[in-house]
């Protein structure tokens, strides 16, 4: 990885090197443009002066071309500056390095040309006749009789050259001295601008292997100084936020391992996502890798992805009974699994079971004999104590009529109870039942319907349960209205389903208790029931029959309007 500190010094030295490049030829530039416009100036100045003397030759009347020529030759000894004497027709009139009459005509020369035309010119170019660069300047000078000569002057370029060479080297050094200078410098400024950024870089990444103790020298008052107390500032409350984190996940664990029910968050491949210590005790095997051990709870746990549902099932794992309970979290992505140890609850449920199953059966003998004494003493006793007999033989069957319940319910919660399938037409089934409760209902004035739909289909069912079914809700209906019709509606659901409703007008059912109705002896007015003989086990009796025959019932009511119970059966 490239360091911060190679980074600022390179970019200060490219900089910095660009920048005095740019600098040196600028300079040189400018030095040449004015050393050049200087050389000018000089001799535009000995033009003047070297024309003001020649004026002053010419004008005495006694002078020859020689005597001219001996004047320029002697100027330029002195001042080591050629100087060309050239007429208007362009001959060479006098040359202070060379014999003017070898020379040749001069009109041509671009000097020559702008100063004619102008009145002076200038050119730098190579001298055929001293084979060098020369810089040339010119001049007209103007003579009384309105003619005039070309006074030109001029200097090697190479004198210049000589100069510009100095000035470049002298630049040069000047400018390696500068630069090497300046790299040194910004060496020492970008290791003391990253030394700072360098010590952040370190620390955090202590920071980031969990060392919380780290704390930066943040003296000065600098941007600098000002980032390292910002960064002490945050390692600070890092390490307060991660001992509040550890104290809450610990504080946490010790909460989800004294949970004694087992539970585990579950992702879409089923794998544990996490899991408390009893999950992994029930679900682990021996090689610790996951094991359901029930087909089912791997099927209700994809059913739960598939349509982001929640249920609960009752499930074995190792001789000992659970409800298994999933429940879908977020967006679906993961689920809560949870298993309820139900064993002693079971073992309790199975003991009162059998407890009930003993009594039962216990009573039903002498309950029996009881039952034919009393019809004896009825034909027996004087007709003033027969009312005795009457309540005796009344709550003698009221509790033939429990214990019947209890039996019946006993022998539909026996795992080893089997239905006795066939084809059953539920219509001619209600229709033959309602002729027993003939009385009941004209007691009451209360009327029965039976609505059948068209071509509804015989079903494929234990005619003497279902028989059970009705005579149980038809009773219930009639028990707890005092007025009104009560119907029986057979419909078909779907291809495969058919829909009974058994609805009354009576006094209706609380919303609280309708949860609660098919629970065994429960009864949602206790005064009631007992005045109508009710024993709070027909609703259950009829809801243990329903799902035994893998279908469902449910209960709409509102107290003062009525109950309905709707029914759904399989057909086949």
């Amino acid at each position: 990885m490239r360091k911060y500190s190679t980074l600022v010094f390179s970019t200060f030295v490219a900089i910095t090197f660009a920048f005095a490049l740019m600098l040196a030829y600028q300079t040189l530039s400018s030095f040449k443009d004015f050393f050049f416009k200087f050389q000018l100036n000089e001799l535009r100045k000995f033009n003047a002066i070297i024309a003001s003397n020649l004026k002053g030759i010419i004008a005495s009347g006694n002078f020859d071309q020689q005597e001219i020529d001996r004047f320029v030759k002697s100027v330029d000894s002195l001042l080591n500056l050629r100087i060309t004497l050239v007429a208007p027709d362009g001959k060479v009139f006098a040359e202070s390095r060379s014999d003017a009459f070898l020379l040749e005509n001069h009109r041509n020369r671009p000097e020559i040309q702008q100063a004619i035309n102008d009145g002076e010119g200038w050119s730098i170019r190579f001298s055929k006749t001293l084979n060098t660069d020369y810089i040339y300047f010119a001049k007209k000078i103007n003579l009384p009789d309105s003619n005039y000569l070309i006074l030109r002057v001029s200097l090697p370029k190479g004198n210049l050259n000589t100069f510009f060479l100095d000035l470049q080297r002298n630049i040069t050094i000047i400018f390696v001295i500068l630069f090497g200078s300046v790299v040194l410098l910004s060496y020492i400024l970008s290791k003391q601008l990253t030394k700072p950024i360098i010590e952040v870089m370190e620390a955090s990444k202590k920071v980031a292997s969990g060392r919380f103790d780290i704390q930066l020298d943040e003296r000065g008052e600098t941007e600098l100084a000002l980032l390292k107390r910002n960064f002490n500032e945050m390692v600070s409350e890092m390490k307060r936020s991660f001992e509040e984190l550890t104290e809450q996940r610990n504080f946490m664990k010790n909460l989800v391992e004294s949970i004694d029910q087992a539970f585990a968050i579950i992702n879409p491949d089923c794998s544990i996502s996490f899991a408390n210590q009893n999950y992994k005790n029930i679900i682990l095997d021996d090689s610790h890798s996951v094991s359901f051990k029930d087909e089912r709870i791997s099927e209700q746990i994809k059913s739960a992805f598939e349509n982001k549902s929640n249920s609960s099932i009752e499930i074995e794992i190792d001789n000992k009974a659970y409800i298994s309970t999933v429940k879908v979290l977020g967006s679906g992505n993961q689920i809560l699994h949870i298993l309820y140890d139900i064993s002693m609850l079971k073992k309790v449920e199975n003991i009162k079971k059998d407890f009930v199953a003993n009594v039962s059966h216990e009573l039903r003998t002498p309950l029996t004999a009881i039952k034919g004494y009393i019809e004896t003493l009825e034909e027996e006793v004087p007709s003033e104590q027969l009312r005795y007999i009457e309540t005796i033989k009344k709550n003698t069957g009221r509790i033939i009529h429990i214990v019947d319940d209890l039996l019946t319910l006993m022998s539909l919660e026996d795992a080893s109870s089997k239905l006795i399938v066939g084809e059953v037409d539920l219509n001619e089934l209600i229709n033959q039942i309602i002729p027993t409760f003939k009385h009941k209902l004209e007691e009451k004035n209360l009327k029965i319907e039976v609505i059948c739909e068209p071509d509804f289909p015989k079903i494929y069912a234990d005619a003497f349960r279902l028989e059970q079914v009705f005579i149980n809700l038809v009773d219930n209906a009639i028990k707890y209205s005092e007025k009104g019709t009560i119907r029986i509606e057979l419909s078909r659901k779907d291809e495969d389903t058919v829909k009974i409703i058994v609805s009354d007008e009576g006094i209706g059912i609380p919303l609280e208790h309708q949860d609660r109705i098919f629970e065994r002896f429960y009864t949602v007015d206790k005064s009631h029931s007992r005045r109508q003989g009710g024993t709070g086990l027909g609703l259950s009796i009829v809801k243990h029959i329903i799902l035994l025959h893998d279908g469902n019932i449910q209960v709409s009511s509102e107290p003062g309007k009525g109950t309905k119970f709707i029914i759904h059966l399989p057909i086949s």
